[in-house]
């Protein structure tokens, strides 16, 4: 038995490759029943988080002599799954070229504006290049942080298209008046807290494809607003 300190950029696929295990194996071991109901996702752990990684048992195979036999070994790719908009408006089958980890895959998005692509767990960078129009994203895979984190429920508002300079662990006036807006867009009430229903619809928001309701006149981010009257 192994206990893996998990490190910013890993999840419990890219753990599970490393030490040759699938992630189920890992996730679903009793001696990481505490980490399954702390984050209740394998794909976002924080980084300090401890997974027990157990000994590997020896498999025997019995098989005749003279006969040539076929050995298939299993794999477990990820799935890099993301929803480009416009303006909240889906970019729906658009072509697209996806560089990550110096490999190109070309495919299509879907009628929702989603990309699909299976990829290695210990994948970090991703480049996609729409090719209509040559727009050219950059993508950092692995670190977003559980919801219950300040650094987590940033980058989760910044992936939604609410702007912020840093992700970081402070909670200031930016990210507040971010808050704001994100309460008031998805009908929350308005507090500019990082509250259980904030954090409930962001994550709700982030890991699933839906329909986003229409941008909603709001008052300057920079200035002091009260909620509007219900």
């Amino acid at each position: 038995m192994a206990e893996h300190r998990v490190s910013q950029g890993e999840c419990l696929s890219s753990i599970a490759e490393r030490y040759g295990f699938f992630w189920q194996t890992l996730w679903d071991h009793p001696d990481n029943e505490a980490l399954r109901e702390l984050r209740g996702d394998p794909n976002v752990l924080f980084p300090g988080d401890t997974v027990f990684v157990p000994d590997k048992r020896v498999a025997a195979f019995t098989r005749p002599t003279d006969a040539r036999h076929t050995f298939k070994r299993k794999g477990v790719p990820a799935l890099l799954r993301v929803q480009f908009l416009v303006e909240d408006e889906a970019r729906a089958n658009e072509p697209f070229v996806a560089t990550i980890d110096g490999v190109e895959h070309h495919g299509t998005t879907d009628a929702e504006g989603v990309l699909h692509l299976p990829i290695r767990p210990e994948a970090r960078r991703a480049t996609v290049v729409f090719t209509n129009d040559g727009e050219e994203f950059e993508l950092v895979l692995g670190v977003v942080d559980p919801v219950d984190t300040v650094t987590g429920a940033k980058s989760r508002l910044v992936n939604l298209g609410f702007e912020l300079d840093a992700i970081d662990d402070q909670l200031d006036e930016q990210t507040i008046a971010a808050l704001r807006l994100f309460q008031i867009r998805f009908g929350l009430d308005v507090t500019g807290e990082l509250d259980d229903a904030t954090r409930a619809k962001l994550l709700e928001l982030h890991d699933q494809v839906d329909e986003l309701p229409p941008q909603p006149d709001v008052p300057d981010p920079e200035d002091d607003f009260a909620p509007p009257a219900t």
